[in-house]
């Protein structure tokens, strides 16, 4: 796998940036995201919270979860962003490796990385590798939708296959003699 660093996204190609996708770095991110993302919870509920009691709450008390939450935001902003790009890099190279019929790989790779981000709330580093466990849940949900679109597929060939069968038989039906309709 491998990760783009200062790349030029006004240039099509960056090959000269790719580096190996670091597995500590990942994970370190991934833990850095999913703190601020649990921070960031709790600054806008004690925010939102501390605006209901306005009168009662002095200013400097307010100031400073104000200036957590804004922390809190933009760390889980920076890591989001990072993670993006990893993911992207991951779920690119996953696309291009797997290579599954039925599935556009542009499309591949958006949904891989959509994936990371909704199963990261259960990486845990104690079980495993991060990149272990995102390219597991990324092959898992490719899959997944070579199956879908593979059992979409043969039930509309069962359907035409039904279809021709009526029509044949409507039209073999029609040319009987003696048949009265």
């Amino acid at each position: 796998a491998y990760e783009i660093r200062n790349c030029d996204w006004s240039s099509d190609v960056c090959s000269s940036d790719l580096e190996y996708l670091n597995n500590k770095n990942l994970e370190k991110t991934i833990i850095t995201f999913q703190k601020a993302k649990r921070d960031r919870k709790l600054y806008d509920y004690l925010y939102g919270d501390v605006k209901k009691r306005e009168d009662k709450i002095k200013q400097e008390l307010k100031d400073n979860i104000k200036q957590r939450q804004s922390q809190a935001i933009n760390l889980y902003e920076s890591t989001q962003g990072n993670l993006a790009i990893a993911f992207y890099t991951l779920s690119e190279n996953i696309v291009r490796y797997a290579k599954f019929n039925l599935i556009d790989a542009d499309d591949a790779v958006q949904e891989g990385v959509l994936v990371c981000f909704e199963k990261l709330d259960r990486f845990n580093p104690k079980f495993g590798k991060a990149f272990n466990y995102m390219t597991t849940c990324i092959l898992n949900h490719f899959k997944q939708l070579y199956r879908s679109a593979r059992n979409y597929n043969e039930l509309k060939k069962r359907y035409q296959d039904f279809m021709i069968k009526e029509v044949e038989n409507e039209i073999c039906c029609s040319k009987t003699p003696g048949r009265k309709d």
